[in-house]
């Protein structure tokens, strides 16, 4: 739906826009919600939350300029891929257990890009 009606009408830009707005929306929503604050975060933690934004709107910028200019069922599993390689690089590198269901879920992302790459 993003590939064929979103972004041809809002363009790349406006739908990172939307996308952002949304999120930061319900977040405002629910941490109030909740009873939590509005206080900045420590200057520790403020980089670190600044580079994950950073490096996150890249990614989105990505995908959203590649389904534009791409087909759009390669840009999403391409996309699809990021969750599986942080659970396995959070696996490799932090040692984090994985439930069964995640192995199954990160196996199937894999083989589904598997797939593609050999039906593309």
């Amino acid at each position: 739906m993003q590939g064929h009606f979103t972004l041809p009408r809002l363009g790349t830009v406006g739908m990172l826009w939307l996308g952002y707005l949304v999120g930061v929306s319900l977040l405002l929503v629910l941490m109030l919600s909740r009873g939590g604050s509005l206080k900045p975060p420590a200057p520790r933690h403020a980089f670190a939350l600044a580079g994950t934004s950073l490096m996150n709107l890249g990614g989105f910028s990505a995908f959203a300029f590649g389904a534009m200019a791409g087909s759009v069922s390669v840009v999403t599993v391409i996309s699809t891929l990021s969750g599986g390689i942080a659970a396995i690089l959070g696996y490799l590198f932090f040692k984090e257990r994985l439930a069964p269901v995640q192995v199954v879920g990160v196996t199937l992302v894999l083989l589904g890009a598997m797939v593609l790459h050999v039906k593309a």
